[in-house]
């Protein structure tokens, strides 16, 4: 009669173990069901935001975007750009977007009356632009310093560019350019047909 009761009782026990460990397994299926469905969901959205931006992306020569830099009150403008298109792929607005940020940049932190100059050329399969101030006497100028400014506008205008010269292949940067004092360099890649010729 005992051994019947403790059978029972075994029994019952590894039943209840058995329905655990069935509805753990069954929790983890469906855990791992709507993650794969939620990582799914995710990598469309990627997909479907890199086809919008492949759609919106054209080729655009940089010298006209870089003639129509908004001029600044109080600062004046020097642009060099060469006989030679500058074709690069981007989306257009995004382009005009970074050349606005560094122009404001330039216009906030420059001596009034002072040159702004902004040189293009191509180096190698790179579209190179350069921003200098003609009238720093500093090494290190305050236009350079917009990636390590302080302020929480600059350091957002600093973020916009970086993000958006990543996200076309490019970077921005503080550099010298021909042996001068440091100024802001944009590098992007050319656009491939331009960039093999």
């Amino acid at each position: 009669m005992y051994s019947n009761h403790l059978g029972l009782v075994i029994a019952v026990a590894i039943g209840f173990g058995l329905a655990g460990v069935l509805a753990m397994m069954g929790s983890l299926l469906v855990h791992n069901i709507k993650a794969g469905a939620r990582a799914r969901g995710i990598a469309a959205l990627v997909m479907n935001e890199a086809r919008q931006k492949a759609l919106a992306s054209d080729v655009h020569d940089l010298r006209p975007l870089l003639g129509a830099t908004p001029g600044s009150a109080g600062i004046r403008l020097d642009i060099q750009l060469p006989q030679e298109a500058v074709p690069v792929f981007a989306v257009k607005a995004e382009l005009c977007e970074l050349l606005s940020q560094v122009a404001a940049h330039a216009a906030s932190v420059m001596s009034a009356g002072a040159t702004l100059q902004v040189r293009a050329h191509v180096e190698g399969t790179q579209a190179v632009v350069h921003w200098r101030d003609l009238d720093a006497v500093d090494v290190r100028p305050p236009l350079a310093r917009l990636f390590d400014a302080l302020d929480a506008a600059s350091l957002a205008s600093a973020r916009v560019c970086e993000r958006i010269a990543g996200r076309h292949g490019g970077r921005i940067y503080s550099a010298p350019d021909n042996g001068g004092v440091l100024g802001l360099t944009l590098r992007l890649p050319l656009c491939d047909s331009h960039a093999g010729a």
